[in-house]
């Protein structure tokens, strides 16, 4: 069985790569540059050369495919590039599509939630078996204040005193594997989370202790925030959708927990405080 994992070069599709690594499986990483690939094709993972916008590349990469990780980047043309990938998996026989959506798709009235359920409605009506992964914020995501936490000892965002229940991307990943690899998971949409909801607050007193230093959260409101990022190179149409985003969670869309990731992977998500130990790792100079 042969199974093709978009986005191979990034966090999430890495990760669903090395836990499938060693399954007897045949996996194909779709890039658009062949040679930041190269460290995975020395793993035995196949490269196909493509893009959501070419879509003979897509027909080619796709050829003898039975399953496939769909996952893009946020992009203004997101869902008609990700609409494009399914098109192409029906064209080209793929049984089972596991999506990664966004927690609230269809339910909150942000634009990138909106997005996400179009997509995941073209793939329930394109006849593929489907699965929605629907996580809440990744824990990951704090890698792009790393510069302000080194310079500064602080982070910034909009979202108030909100509790979030994040989740560790490498659980994200840990459960397209097993909806891969086990029957049952087709045509389900899993609302994946970390075992408790937050703050901003308490996330800069992990990392302080983790660090051992000074980190702090300063709440900006929101047109300070969008004005600070504009300056520094931000697109305005990211930034509107991101700070829909924030709104919601202010209001404590964020804040549920399920209990998914245990069910499926028969261990406990990974906790802020495991997953600050592997930042402190990864982005020592913080």
């Amino acid at each position: 069985m042969t199974i093709l994992i978009t986005g191979a070069t990034g966090s999430i599709g890495g990760e669903v790569i090395r836990h499938l690594r060693g399954k007897n499986l045949s996996i194909r990483g779709l890039v658009r540059d062949l040679k930041k690939g190269a460290f995975l094709e020395a793993q035995g993972v196949e490269l196909a050369q493509g893009d959501f916008s070419q879509l003979e590349s897509l027909d080619i990469a796709l050829q003898g495919v039975e399953k496939a990780f769909l996952v893009s980047s946020n992009l203004p043309n997101q869902v008609e590039l990700e609409c494009n990938f399914i098109d192409a998996a029906k064209r080209g026989g793929v049984k089972h599509i596991v999506k990664l959506s966004v927690m609230g798709a269809g339910e909150l009235p942000s634009t990138f939630q909106k997005w996400h359920r179009e997509i995941e409605v073209h793939l329930e009506q394109s006849g593929i078996a489907w699965t929605h992964l629907q996580p809440n914020m990744l824990m990951q995501n704090i890698r792009w204040f790393s510069e302000t936490i080194k310079q500064n000892g602080a982070f910034y965002n909009s979202v108030g005193y909100a509790k979030i229940s994040h989740i560790d991307a490498r659980d994200v990943a840990a459960v397209a594997a097993v909806c891969f690899t086990e029957a049952g998971h087709e045509n389900i949409s899993y609302v994946l989370t970390g075992d408790e909801a937050i703050t901003f607050d308490e996330v800069a007193d992990i990392l302080a202790q983790v660090l051992g230093r000074s980190v702090n959260y300063v709440d900006l409101p929101p047109a300070d925030l969008k004005a600070a990022r504009l300056a520094n190179g931000e697109p305005e149409w990211y930034l509107d959708a991101e700070l829909e985003l924030c709104a919601s969670w202010k209001q404590g869309a964020g804040s549920a927990v399920t209990d998914t990731v245990a069910q499926i992977l028969n261990k406990k998500p990974i906790s802020y405080e495991e997953f600050a130990q592997y930042f402190a790792q990864v982005y020592s100079g913080t």
